[in-house]
């Protein structure tokens, strides 16, 4: 427990249902603030969205809605709150994330415990049944993109490295430890005011979206604090892999090499050289691939004979990859699980029943959601 202010911000964007969720996980915020920032209250087709949202903090005192007057992305949209804000505690939250009060709380403590400590963040699961978790937030250096980039040629290697991020994920969860990370996913993060503003404020407002919060947590790590991980503290962050999400991903991405780690941007050619040294991945020679889009769990099922899911990724190279936290207990998906699935390539780590030891990596497409499925 603790006495110290922790305000929120939410930055909806033309999902007032996933916002509507997120202010009911918390119910009464007897504990600071609640800013709502709304990125979309400006366009005329979301009036009733907007109208929504707008009814319900009306209803909560402890809301104060901010509208944009434009999509000004996320993270404008969370600094015009924290720049709202006074207090010395702030959590990110997206709208499709869910966190209970006494979650936020056991974050806080941790954060009054060691002054050293700059963020922290809960395990998250993927979904609301809990069957899955998502891995660490995953490491932006110029190490890594190297390492991606040679990686698809090398698939021996590859599936070993996989399987070792892999393995060391699941402990980590599994761990009651407070765990260092060198970096944090914005999804679900508690933060300290002053360490921010130490390493020079909230987000570059040169991000719309997409590796701001890898920018910041380099930035803290610089200005001399640390980044944690409290797997005690637990939430659900429903994430889904959209396929508009590339380009502004790219886009991203260059910007921080080029701010983060010039010298490498420049050696890379904007990243380009990278690009380069991929090599096309002919699927078949990496993984079982199967016959045919998948539409439904039963169907997955069915050409998969059954076999349990111990984990799944929308990357090719199997990293990072979404599993389940006990692996003693895989099985095939199901309908709600299925139904987070955008469309899309995937691969899955399967149980095998010959050889338990030994799972395997299968390629499957998830084929576009039928008409009046579930988004």
């Amino acid at each position: 427990m603790t006495d110290t202010c922790i305000d929120i911000a939410i930055v909806n964007y033309r999902g007032a249902a996933d916002t509507l969720q997120a202010l009911a996980r918390l119910a009464d915020w007897p504990h600071g603030t609640v800013w709502l920032v709304d990125n979309s209250a400006h366009e005329p087709d979301m009036a009733d969205q907007t109208a929504a949202l707008n009814r319900a903090s009306a209803a909560m005192p402890w809301v104060q809605s901010l509208a944009t007057g434009s999509n000004l992305g996320f993270g404008r949209a969370c600094n015009l709150a924290f720049a709202r804000s006074e207090a010395e505690f702030f959590l990110l939250l997206n709208p499709d994330a869910r966190i209970a009060t006494e979650d936020v709380l056991l974050l806080a403590g941790t954060l009054q415990e060691r002054p050293r400590l700059a963020a922290v963040s809960p395990k998250i699961f993927w979904n609301e049944q809990r069957s899955f978790v998502l891995p660490p937030a995953f490491a932006q250096t110029p190490a890594r993109s190297l390492a991606l980039a040679l990686a698809t040629q090398l698939p021996g290697v590859t599936r070993r490295a996989a399987q070792h991020d892999l393995k060391r994920a699941i402990r980590q969860m599994a761990s009651p430890k407070l765990y260092r990370l060198d970096f944090l996913a914005g999804a679900v993060l508690l933060l300290r005011r002053s360490a921010v503003l130490q390493a020079g404020g909230l987000f570059d407002p040169d991000y719309f979206m997409f590796f701001e919060d890898s920018d910041l947590s380099l930035r803290l790590r610089r200005s001399g604090h640390e980044l944690a991980m409290l797997t005690t503290a637990c939430a659900v962050h429903e994430y889904r892999h959209k396929s508009f999400k590339a380009d502004l991903m790219a886009t991203a991405q260059r910007q921080y090499f080029s701010k983060r780690f010039p010298a490498f941007f420049r050696w890379s050619a904007g990243l380009a050289r990278l690009t380069a040294l991929s090599r096309p991945m002919v699927l078949g020679q990496w993984f079982t691939v199967l016959p045919e889009p998948v539409r439904s769990a039963a169907e997955f099922a069915r050409l998969t004979g059954g076999a349990g899911v111990l984990a799944f990724s929308p990357s090719m190279l199997m990293m990072p990859a979404i599993f389940r936290p006990d692996q003693s207990l895989a099985r095939c998906f199901d309908e709600p699980e299925w139904s987070l699935l955008e469309p899309a390539m995937y691969v899955a780590l399967l149980t095998n029943s010959s050889d338990p030891a030994a799972p395997g990596w299968v390629c499957f497409e998830r084929a576009a959601h039928r008409h009046g499925a579930n988004r």
